[in-house]
């Protein structure tokens, strides 16, 4: 018996190497033409990445395509995103030296003070709740926040990845910045409030701890955290699965069926979801209630099975998801069940 199972498992140990995708590329400086040794190269939102070798190359494989952008970034220079990495054979990137602009000292005088600055991005950014509470941002020193007072609107920006340690599930984050807006209504308040936040970047995550305890109370953190939040509500939706994973739609307060709300189209490897009209969503096993509001309502909004969605603008959250941050955020590759 043993002699006749030996080749059905040799069968299945190779399935994982015949299903794989592969990205490989090699990073250069556009200076000289060098090779880059050590640029961090990692699917958008994901725990997927590595380092380039001695010769700039890199290689990523996947079980499956993620339907992410592919970002590289080196220190001192400017991050490079592919958008369709699996569809090149080879990749080649030049990076781009970041200006010297040491000697050009910005003042931008406004009426809010640095810790009022400091204190509303990590709340906007990270989140008004516990899991933005409990982020912390290892280097706060590297961002750089001004208050336009004409309309009345925070910005920020970096010229390195802020690094966040996230307590509740037990990630390390590399968030490489590309534009953070926060407008508000009353800023002269010493809790003003915001009215309308964006951010946009590309972010790596890591496990803090290989712990086998700690992980078990992150891996917990990470399926309460996910049940309820967009990324969950979205897979629901083109799995058809709604009512059984816990949402109900409203409309006007009263109930109202999928198909009067949205049309979902198969395309390939994604789906083109069209809003027939704005809608209240409930998640009713945490009794959770957000107001969605689809923008370009004639546009479908594209949909890939891992609950990522372009472009995060078309979509307007107000009530519960409307406070989940960067705190809330869970990798695109993340799985309940693991």
């Amino acid at each position: 018996m043993l002699k006749n199972l030996f080749p059905f498992i040799a069968i299945l140990l190779l399935v994982p190497k015949i299903s794989a995708q592969t990205i490989q590329g090699y990073v250069y400086d556009t200076t000289n033409g060098n090779p880059l040794f050590g640029a961090s190269v990692y699917l958008n939102g994901t725990t997927i990445g590595t380092l380039s070798d001695e010769n700039g190359k890199f290689t990523i494989e996947t079980d499956t395509e993620i339907k992410a952008s592919l970002a590289i970034s080196y220190l001192g220079y400017t991050t490079v995103t592919i958008s369709t990495p699996y569809s090149l054979k080879k990749i080649e990137v030049v990076l781009k030296q970041k200006p010297d602009d040491l000697d050009e000292i910005v003042i931008r005088a406004d009426s809010w003070s640095h810790e009022k600055k400091l204190r509303e991005f990590k709340r906007q950014f990270l989140g008004p709740n516990r899991a933005g509470n409990l982020c912390l941002i290892v280097n706060e020193d590297d961002i750089d926040l001004w208050f336009q007072e004409s309309n009345k609107t925070l910005k920020a920006s970096a010229k390195v990845p802020i690094k966040i340690r996230n307590n509740l599930l037990g990630y390390e984050i590399e968030y490489s910045l590309s534009n953070f807006e926060a407008k508000y209504d009353n800023p002269s308040r010493k809790n003003p409030n915001c009215q309308y936040v964006y951010y946009e970047g590309t972010s790596f995550y890591k496990d803090v701890t290989s712990n086998p305890v700690a992980m078990n109370r992150f891996k917990e953190s990470r399926r309460d955290e996910f049940k309820g939040s967009a990324t969950h509500f979205l897979r629901a939706l083109v799995r058809n699965t709604l009512k059984e994973e816990g949402f109900y739609l409203y409309h006007n307060a009263i109930p109202i069926i999928e198909k009067r709300v949205f049309s979902i189209l198969p395309k390939n490897d994604v789906y083109l979801v069209t809003f027939k009209r704005n809608f209240l969503l409930e998640y009713k096993r945490k009794n959770e209630q957000t107001h969605v509001t689809k923008l370009n309502m004639g546009t479908p909004l594209i949909v890939f099975s891992d609950g990522n969605y372009i472009s995060p603008k078309d979509l307007l959250f107000e009530g519960h998801l409307s406070l989940e941050r960067i705190g809330n955020t869970l990798p695109i590759d993340y799985k309940p069940g693991l």
